[in-house]
């Protein structure tokens, strides 16, 4: 049932975006507090509904692959970045840009596409014709060729220090594409012992669900190790598409998606998958890694970074609050996500920092202004410069 596992796949992705701004609030809020008042975040309502929503999602993605294809399943990740755009707008007041709106609009179309032209001959396989499907000759091709890939990378990782990136995506993806097979092996041997066909009882169900949490426990350690090494403007859609590539070569080698499609079909869908790969790049573009700047009781700037959620999904945010009180400008290409306006008591600490960091020069008239942390409006910012510079030139 392709429409189906399309939809569980799709209500999938947004309770996971739910649940990482969920979670994302909650720190937010506890940083925001006095020192004194924080507290950890296991102790928040709200942290753990947003653990809750993030199980059901996972759970609804596990189910549709025991509906639709893997090759389908995989590229509508790409609605996870679209869900979490606008919820983050609403909930934490995260800017939307012009080129994100785009982005979302290649989304669209790609999961359109990808939905459309799949293939139609994709059927639940049991234990049978999964243990037939492992012994393919193609499939062990596959398998070497994919150890002596993950091989050779971790050659470069640990024995050549190599710690780049795309090694660790790489190691990712190779996992992947095994996460993906045992993923939708489970998910449909499950489906059958619910129908009534017991496959609990076969010992490849349980061999499969090994493969599951290992790779997908790999899967986590790797793709955290790329956070810390690069911005997550390039970890998140490089990620998304050699996953989503790990994901349709999977599908093709073992459970043989591709096979009766025509010509058209098949060009139509690669076409959606890359409308996909480029609409994660065009929301994920603009996003910066800086860390979230509060207000600590004795008026200094704190840094604060949650280890718990993506970098990509950090917002900045009003002095001593979660939320700004002021506007968000959207669809303008500036470089805050976020512009509040301040109020005047924000205003009367922002020109007391001006007049303590103003350096007058011997032979100009100008002044250079040397720390300015807060985020503030850029009319009133030129304004309190200019009113400044003035004073200085009386």
């Amino acid at each position: 049932n392709l429409a189906l596992g399309s939809g569980l796949a799709v209500c999938g992705n947004v309770l996971i975006s739910v649940s990482l701004n969920l979670q994302k609030y909650v720190h937010l809020r506890n940083a925001a507090r006095e020192i004194q008042a924080q507290r950890h975040y296991t102790k928040e309502v709200l942290w753990w509904l947003g653990l809750v929503l993030m199980g059901g999602g996972e759970l609804f993605n596990f189910t549709a692959y025991g509906f639709a294809p893997a090759s389908v399943v995989a590229p509508l990740g790409s609605t996870t970045v679209v869900a979490n755009l606008f919820v983050a707008a609403m909930f934490l007041k995260e800017k939307i840009r012009s080129e994100n709106l785009f982005g979302c609009a290649l989304a669209i179309i790609g999961a359109f596409l990808l939905v459309t032209f799949s293939s139609d001959n994709a059927k639940v396989m049991g234990s049978y014709e999964i243990t037939r499907s492992l012994a393919q000759p193609i499939f062990v091709a596959y398998v070497c060729l994919e150890m002596i890939l993950l091989s050779g990378l971790l050659i470069l990782l640990y024995c050549r220090g190599v710690k780049h990136v795309l090694v660790y995506l790489l190691i990712s993806s190779v996992t992947a594409s095994f996460t993906v097979i045992s993923a939708k092996a489970v998910s449909g041997m499950v489906q059958l012992s619910v129908v009534g066909f017991n496959q609990w009882n076969k010992p490849v169900f349980y061999a499969m669900l090994v493969v599951l949490i290992l790779t997908a426990l790999i899967q986590i350690k790797f793709v955290n190790l790329a956070m810390k090494t690069a911005d997550a403007t390039i970890v998140v859609p490089v990620n998304f598409v050699i996953f989503t590539i790990s994901a349709i070569l999977a599908g093709i080698i073992f459970y043989r998606e591709f096979y009766g499609m025509t010509g058209v079909q098949m060009t139509m869908f690669l076409f959606g998958c890359a409308l996909s790969f480029l609409a994660v790049y065009f929301i994920a573009v603009g996003k910066t890694d800086n860390s979230v700047g509060v207000m600590i009781p004795d008026g200094k700037s704190q840094q604060v970074t949650s280890d718990l959620i993506p970098s990509w999904m950090q917002a900045s945010m009003n002095i001593g609050y979660v939320q700004p009180h002021g506007q968000v400008e959207h669809l303008k290409n500036i470089d805050s996500d976020q512009v509040p306006i301040l109020g005047a008591q924000a205003l009367e600490t922002i020109e007391e920092q001006t007049e303590g960091s103003s350096r007058y020069g011997d032979d100009s008239d100008t002044v250079s202004i040397t720390s300015m942390d807060m985020l503030v409006d850029r009319e009133k910012l030129d304004k309190d410069v200019c009113g400044v510079t003035n004073l200085a030139s009386n």
